[in-house]
């Protein structure tokens, strides 16, 4: 006679819950270890792109399509010129006004005085931070 409401999945079966956690456990490392080189290999995409865009390839520059612009200011130091970043990100001066205009906007760059040089703020230097 077969009982209500039993399923295969509610059968106990001796060791199966460790061998299940371990299972997942192996999913979670893999994913991680896939993202990982994922990762690696989005970044290499990238400096190839830009290297393409730089030597100014029509084809790098209409197959590249956005620009994460949050990397591209990641990757600057602490004081950087706006050619810099037309480097880093393979577009044309125009499109660096408009980026570095953005950034003083949201208070992540400064003018340093010189034409196209600017400087990266900090939370220190803009009053912000926790106090």
């Amino acid at each position: 006679m077969k009982e209500r409401g039993t399923t295969p999945e509610s059968v106990p079966v001796r060791g199966l819950r460790r061998i299940t956690v371990e299972e997942e456990k192996l999913r979670r490392e893999k994913i991680g270890l896939l993202r990982q080189e994922l990762a690696k290999h989005r970044h290499a995409a990238r400096q190839i792109e830009h290297e393409l865009r730089a030597l100014g390839d029509p084809e790098a520059t209409r197959s590249a399509g956005w620009v994460n612009w949050s990397a591209v200011y990641d990757d600057l130091p602490a004081r950087f010129s706006s050619r810099e970043v037309a480097a880093i990100a393979g577009v044309g001066p125009a499109h660096v006004a408009s980026v570095v205009h953005a950034w003083k906007t949201q208070g992540k760059v400064a003018a340093t005085g010189k034409r196209g040089q600017y400087k990266k703020l900090t939370r220190r230097d803009t009053g912000g931070g926790s106090g």
